[in-house]
């Protein structure tokens, strides 16, 4: 069963800790990073957005390709160039670097959404996941408003009262090993995730 969501895609990002060939276009475990995203993504929300400022490197994904709106090349500027354009209220954030994202994470992060809150967050070791976040259209004002002061830190736009937190606790339960959080960024990490990779595939 599908959600009446948007999934939204961030494929910008300046990959200064690993040059060369696009963070979405690597392989992990012979399958293309996009490629893995897409397919869970799509598979439970009912609108696709990929955010990205080379459109034309994305044609191969059915989904609607946008580009920031504002020219800021940060993650906010791309989380807000995909709330305005979903169709729907509910957005759901992730990044192109998450090759073990789950479609069950995401349906349950989905399903803590509500109409009291703006910002359905998952709370990790690590802190709050705001690249695996549910935001509703309510938000954009305030990202807006930081985007063109120049504040470009993600949670910086975030208000207590709207932000409802989705407990480690029960993440783990749906995904042990929190795989879907674990996003690449450098040489080391390609290579930590082909190890995980592998791992998968003789279970």
């Amino acid at each position: 069963m599908k959600h009446r969501c948007t999934g939204v895609i961030l494929a910008g990002g300046k990959n200064s800790r690993l040059p060369g060939e696009k963070k979405g276009f690597r392989k992990i475990g012979g399958k293309i990073i996009m490629d893995r995203i897409y397919h869970e993504l799509s598979s439970v929300v009912d609108e696709t957005i990929i955010v990205t400022n080379e459109p034309a490197d994305f044609l191969k994904w059915d989904g609607l390709i946008v580009s920031d709106i504002f020219p800021s090349r940060c993650a906010l500027a791309g989380i807000h160039a995909g709330i305005y354009h979903a169709a729907y209220d509910k957005v759901f954030i992730t990044a192109c670097d998450t090759p073990f994202i789950r479609r069950d994470v995401i349906e349950y992060i989905l399903s803590c959404a509500d109409s009291q809150h703006d910002v359905i967050i998952p709370e990790t070791e690590g802190g709050l996941e705001a690249l695996s976040a549910v935001y509703s259209k309510a938000c954009l004002p305030l990202i807006e408003k930081n985007l063109k002061a120049g504040l470009y830190m993600i949670k910086k736009f975030y208000s207590k009262n709207k932000v409802k937190k989705v407990s480690l606790k029960r993440l783990e339960k749906i995904d042990p090993l929190m795989e879907s959080f674990f996003n690449i960024n450098t040489p080391e990490d390609l290579k930590k995730a082909d190890i995980m990779a592998k791992k998968r595939s003789e279970l």
